[in-house]
């Protein structure tokens, strides 16, 4: 068996590593004991990690295409930085 990805499929690849980065970097905000973190606050890091989960598969086709789409906007109370 090749290991070899087929077509474009290397751009996807690429694409859910930096979504799961992603949202493994927000994981703590979803604790319980998370300090200081408001109930809008709360409400807009749900919604974030929600957007990174569907990214994929809204934007799908245009991955493989190579296009680069925009990853969603953090919420302004965090600040995630990763190489990619």
């Amino acid at each position: 068996m090749s290991s070899f990805l087929t077509s474009n499929e290397h751009f996807l690849k690429r694409a859910r590593n930096i979504r799961n980065e992603l949202l493994n970097k927000t994981d703590r905000y979803m604790l319980e004991d998370y300090p200081n973190l408001t109930p809008e606050q709360l409400t807009s890091i749900k919604a974030y990690r929600h957007s990174l989960r569907e990214y994929i598969n809204i934007n799908k086709e245009n991955i493989l295409n190579g296009q680069k789409i925009d990853l969603p906007v953090q919420p302004d109370f965090i600040n995630i930085n990763i190489l990619y």
